[in-house]
């Protein structure tokens, strides 16, 4: 097409670009005017006061529900601690255990924290475990698992003493250390484990020294083999790290070594049943050899009818 000419009435044609540009409108749809800002105030006054209406309410409501808590349950002589039954066994008294729980009278059954009763339970070295249980009617139970002792342990390195000097410390199964406050005859007539070199003895906490353990292990198979009573276990002396010394009445002393107890005690058995038989005295028994069982005895053993070894040097 032609370009316009000049002076023609028709003006030339806009690009379509600047056409839309020129024909375009923004429309501002939040418009500012002194109506539309005196009702979004209104309308802010309003979510104000919901607002502060529902936080009354609430402020309302919980402080009813914790007066109802407070004076329904926390000041009801129904839940009030009334009575605590200890089951158990062991050197502790029940007395003793409800002491170191630290509760009175005062004490509310549904406020009181159980895991807390229980650790203050437990931290008591005489006890192995604890079950705390609790009623509505204001008793408390407690399931008490006391370590029971079957040993004393000894070692002056340590101050753990005789039974009778005062300072004598009780031992369980497990090989945890047992304080004695009070001596009894059963205890006195429990055997003794003599360590001198034991490293750590805390009252409560099995000892980690594997001779002790396998000092007990012995001394539970040895008595019991005490049928009739007359060769009670006494002591085991702990004198190194290979070998156990148990000592019987009438000064009957047996070693053994820390390992393979069952071959030694087989032979032992072996060994005393001949001597029940023979009514030997034995002096020593040294059953860490394994080919040879060095013995001496009191007095001159019968030893008539048995195949003895020569012992006799020979000649070239």
């Amino acid at each position: 097409m032609s370009p316009a000419k000049k002076g023609s009435k028709k003006s030339a044609k806009r690009p379509a670009s600047k056409r839309r540009a020129a024909d375009s409108h923004v429309i501002d749809y939040e418009p500012e005017s002194p109506v539309i800002r005196e009702h979004e105030a209104v309308e802010r006054r309003r979510r104000g006061f919901r607002t502060a209406m529902w936080l009354i309410a609430a402020m309302i409501v919980i402080g009813l529900g914790w007066v109802t808590w407070h004076e329904a349950l926390e000041k009801n002589d129904q839940f009030l601690l009334k009575a605590v039954e200890v089951n158990t066994e062991g050197t502790l008294t029940r007395a003793q255990i409800v002491s170191a729980t630290g509760l009175t009278t005062a004490t509310n059954v549904l406020t009181m924290n159980l895991r807390e009763v229980r650790a203050k339970v437990e931290s008591l070295p005489q006890v192995k475990s604890a079950v705390i249980r609790r009623d509505y009617h204001g008793k408390l139970t407690l399931d008490v698992v006391q370590r029971i002792p079957v040993a004393w342990i000894e070692c002056p390195k340590l101050k753990l003493l005789e039974p009778l000097s005062g300072k004598g410390c009780l031992m369980d199964a497990e090989g945890a250390p047992v304080p004695c406050h009070v001596i009894t005859k059963e205890y006195l007539s429990m055997p003794r484990i003599v360590f001198p070199g034991l490293a750590e003895a805390v009252h409560g906490r099995p000892v980690a020294e594997m001779q002790v353990h396998a000092a007990l292990r012995l001394m539970e198979k040895l008595r019991s083999r005490d049928e009739d009573g007359r060769t009670k276990l006494e002591r085991i002396e702990i004198p190194n790290a290979w070998s156990l010394v148990a000592q019987f009445s009438g000064d009957a002393k047996i070693i053994f070594g820390v390992d393979d107890l069952d071959p030694q005690l087989a032979r032992f058995d072996r060994f005393m049943h001949e001597a029940k038989a023979r009514q030997w005295r034995v002096a020593t028994l040294n059953l860490l050899s394994r080919v040879n069982t060095p013995a001496t005895f009191h007095e001159t053993p019968d030893v008539s009818g048995l195949t003895l070894a020569d012992t006799s040097a020979t000649k070239p």
